[in-house]
Parts: C-alpha cells; sequence; structure tokens
C-alpha cells in the first residue's frame, strides 16, 4: 500500500471514537443506530465517522431492508491490513501491507501446513462440526503471531543498541573522515553503505554513525 494510503488510515485510525466504532464493526455489520446505542454517543456524531471512514476507505455500506420502514445503510470494513510504527533513538519507520488476499507461501512453510489444516476443515460435512477445529487453527495462529512479535521486539532492541553506538562512533571521528563520507555521497549518490565502506576503507559502523549524524545535523537546520 502506498505512503497516501498510510497517511489516509494513520490519520483516521488517531480518533477514539472512530477507533471504537471500527471495533465493534470488525466483530460483525453493523447500522448507525445501533452503533450510537451501543457505544452511547449521538447517531449524527457517528455519522459523521462513518463518512469520515469511508472516504479513507476503511468502511463501506450496503443497503438492507428493514422490516419497519426504508432500507437502511449497514457498515463494514473494507479493508485488511497491517500498520507498524517503530519509533526509537535513531530509528523512525512505519509501513501498512494488505493482506485481503493469500500471498505466495512456499508449501514446506509452517503457513502452509496451517492453510492445509482450514481446507480439511471445511470438509467436515456439517457447520457445528468445524467450530472447534477451527477454534484450534486461530489459536495456533496466535501463538505464531506472538512467537513473531517478541522476536521482532528483541530485534528491534538490539538494532537500536547498534544504531546508538554506531552514532556515538560517528561523534568522535575526525572532521576529515566525515568530510570524506560527505563528498562520497554528493559523488556517488544512490551507493548503499557496503558500497561506501569498501570505496573509503571505514568500517561500516563508522560510515553509518556518520550519516547518522549528518541525518540530525541537517534535519536540524531544515
Amino acid at each position: 500500500m502506498s505512503q497516501a494510503e498510510l497517511d489516509a488510515v494513520l490519520g483516521t485510525m488517531e480518533n477514539p471514537i472512530r477507533r471504537r466504532i471500527i471495533s465493534r464493526i470488525s466483530e460483525e455489520p453493523n447500522y448507525q443506530l445501533q452503533l450510537s446505542k451501543e457505544l452511547k454517543i449521538s447517531q449524527q456524531l457517528v455519522a459523521k465517522h462513518l463518512t469520515t471512514m469511508e472516504k479513507a476507505g476503511l468502511v463501506r455500506n450496503v443497503s438492507q431492508d428493514s422490516p419497519r420502514g426504508p432500507q437502511r445503510k449497514e457498515y463494514l470494513l473494507k479493508s485488511s491490513f497491517s500498520v507498524t510504527v517503530d519509533l526509537a533513538p535513531n530509528l523512525f519507520r512505519t509501513r501498512i501491507f494488505s493482506f485481503g488476499a493469500l500471498p505466495g507461501v512456499d508449501e514446506a512453510d509452517d503457513h502452509a501446513q496451517v492453510m492445509t489444516q482450514i481446507s480439511e476443515v471445511l470438509r467436515y460435512p456439517d457447520g457445528a462440526s468445524r467450530i472447534r477445529p477451527l477454534t484450534h487453527v486461530v489459536a495456533e495462529v496466535d501463538r505464531k503471531l506472538k512467537e513473531m512479535e517478541e522476536e521482532r521486539a528483541v530485534l528491534l532492541y538490539i538494532r537500536s543498541l547498534a544504531l546508538r553506538e554506531a552514532a556515538r562512533i560517528g561523534t568522535s571521528l575526525s572532521m576529515a573522515d566525515r568530510k570524506r563520507v560527505l563528498r562520497y555521497l554528493v559523488r556517488e549518490e544512490g551507493d548503499g553503505v557496503g558500497t561506501i565502506c569498501a570505496s573509503l576503507g571505514l568500517q561500516k559502523q563508522v560510515v553509518g554513525g556518520i550519516l547518522e549524524e549528518m541525518e540530525r545535523e541537517i534535519g536540524a537546520t531544515d
């Protein structure tokens, strides 16, 4: 998904009332009046936030027959995506990706095995018999996600430590080395840190520290 889509999502989700509405709609499609009663906010305010979320592409509505009058709009989620924000000294990164469609999965991958389990459950003769095995699948997926999140937290911590040390090293370098890196960047724009290190004969953490320091200095002068 694009940066513009990420901005729209973050701008929409920053409102706590919208997050409450989305949380409720994620459980099942809902109507304005129902949302108003359940969340204890005015129907006009619910309508305003739903319109904002529709424009951002987060929800959509479908017209449904009402037993007591004209058709009414039922609201449901339109997108399936994940947003991550990494924030630490020397780190700010945002990412959004959609999982509305199944990406390529290696047959030997653990994820493929879970998909196979779901396929086998869908062959069961009646819906009631599928509930328990589907619950096991969800529990297994949740376990894997938790493991991934814990591993990611550790890796981000290690990355933050490494960048902090690189920045510290960079501040202790001579002005001559800093100028060499800057001249190289101007001359060889687009080259990676590894190429810069090989060309200048400097260690990767040294060049990384210089780049981090220069980025901060440039940002301070903007």
